[in-house]
């Protein structure tokens, strides 16, 4: 619920101080477009503290049950189905959980660029540099997307090393 209240309140504050994409380093922005971003920004930089605090939070939790994942259940099942000589599942096992640590490794970098777009746009005077902060603000958007996509990834890596469990407790005739 607070992800999808953040990624809204991100996406409107956005939308509502401008609707045309800019990066950090150069946004052209008319005066008028100028004028809402010095009028908006203030507002803006109190939800995206809020977003902040939140995301970070849930960025713990969810790296943690990753790491767990690749830890505790992944890793030992996979050195057992190779010392148990499971020629079949073994390597399609281990081969989901290098793609998924590659996929956890993207995650973190993905979401740490998010976050410094964040706080690049929380410490700007965004009342004289309205459209440095709107450029901060187009790319935390899109980083936060990236982040998305990474946790997409890594459900769908999920979803495929359950497979391969599937195909090893087949393997092992259970």
């Amino acid at each position: 619920m607070l992800k999808k209240l953040s990624v809204i309140a991100l996406a409107t504050v956005s939308v509502l101080v401008l609707g045309q994409t800019a990066s950090a380093q150069s946004a052209d922005l008319t005066e008028e477009k100028q004028a809402i971003v010095v009028q908006t920004c203030v507002s803006a930089q109190t939800v995206l503290q809020k977003i902040q605090h939140n995301d970070a939070a849930t960025r713990v939790n969810r790296g943690q049950s990753y790491e767990t994942l690749v830890s505790r259940r992944m890793t030992p099942l996979n050195t057992r189905a190779t010392s148990n000589e499971y020629n079949n599942s073994a390597p399609l096992l281990i081969g989901t959980t290098n793609k998924f640590q590659q996929g956890l490794d993207k995650f973190k970098k993905d979401y740490e660029k998010y976050d410094n777009s964040v706080s690049s746009a929380l410490k700007t005077k965004c009342k004289d540099k309205p459209a440095v902060f709107y450029g901060y603000l187009e790319d935390a958007r899109s980083q936060r997307q990236d982040v998305a996509n990474d946790v997409a990834n890594l459900s769908t890596l999920t979803g495929e090393y359950r497979v391969n469990v599937l195909k090893l407790k087949s393997e092992a005739g259970q």
